[in-house]
This record gives structure tokens, C-alpha cells and sequence, in this order.
């Protein structure tokens, strides 16, 4: 279950822009990925939805991760993350050099349930995962654990059902 009073913290990581040639790169390996997860024609990524906040949390305050950890995977390995809604079902994908896990997700403030649809990492293409939430709403909360971190990312996404 998500804690929605988990304390934020601030990223300390300033990233530069996408360059477009790195955004081509994210998109073809979403297509790819997609394509692994079985879910090609049935998601677009011109369907994506995007979120209306992000956060870094804290899961485990006071603990430190483990430094060696913190850095797998080379430069240039995708980072992405995309949200689709299906016919009562919604699909999340994301990518980073580190493994990726969804450890907690809630629809309207209530825990929601959700599978695995495809998961991998190695060191040449990073972590990849897609994940299958079910049922319907209007906003959905999703924290993304990335490798050994003790903080994950947060991800609210608002206005996701129609109407």
C-alpha cells in the first residue's frame, strides 16, 4: 500500500535535456519493450499519459543504500516512463539503468493490484519493466524502486479515465 505521507526528498540529480537523437533511442526501445510484453497493437505511444507530479520518497527513512549499487549499467541506457490506458486496465512502462520494481500503487487513494508483464535488466541494456495495473479511475500513484535504492520514485498521474 502506498504511504502518501512518506517524506519527500529532494533529487540531487541534475539532468540536461533529451537530446533528440536520445529520445529516438527512448522510443525505439519503448517499442521494442512493448513488443516483449506482447502488447504490440494493443498500445500506442502516442496514447502515453503523462504525470502531473513526481516525487522522490523516502521508503526507508534513515538508511543509507549501497553506494556500489547505485550505478549499474552504462551511459546512454534508456530512461523513461509511460502510462496507457486500456479498456479497464492500465499499462505502465518504464526504463533506467537500474532493475526496476513497483513496490507500491494506489487507484483513487485505494491499494490496486497489478502483474508483471515483462521484467529484465543487464548491464548493456538496463532494466526494463511493464506492468499491468487492473480496474478504473480517475487518478493512479505508482512508486518505482530503482536497484538497491532506499527512495523511490513517485509518479501521480490525474485525470486517467475518461470523461
Amino acid at each position: 500500500m502506498i504511504n502518501l505521507n512518506a517524506p519527500k526528498v529532494e533529487s540531487h540529480v541534475k539532468r540536461t535535456g533529451k537530446t533528440e537523437e536520445s529520445i529516438k533511442q527512448d522510443r525505439e526501445d519503448a517499442i521494442k519493450v512493448i513488443s516483449l510484453a506482447g502488447l504490440d497493437g494493443e498500445v500506442s505511444l502516442d496514447g502515453e499519459i503523462e504525470p502531473e507530479e513526481k516525487y522522490l520518497i523516502e521508503t526507508m527513512p534513515g538508511q543509507s543504500p549501497k553506494a556500489a549499487s547505485l550505478r549499474q549499467g552504462g551511459l546512454g541506457n534508456p530512461h523513461y516512463t509511460h502510462l496507457f490506458a486500456l479498456d479497464k486496465r492500465m499499462i505502465f512502462q518504464a526504463a533506467c539503468c537500474l532493475p526496476l520494481t513497483v513496490i507500491a500503487a494506489s487507484l483513487d487513494r485505494e491499494a490496486v493490484a497489478g502483474k508483471v508483464l515483462y521484467n529484465s535488466h543487464s548491464e548493456n541494456e538496463g532494466g526494463k519493466l511493464v506492468y499491468e495495473f487492473q480496474g478504473e479511475g480517475s487518478e493512479l500513484i505508482i512508486d518505482v524502486k530503482r536497484g538497491d535504492s532506499t527512495k523511490a520514485q513517485r509518479l501521480v498521474y490525474k485525470k486517467i479515465a475518461d470523461g
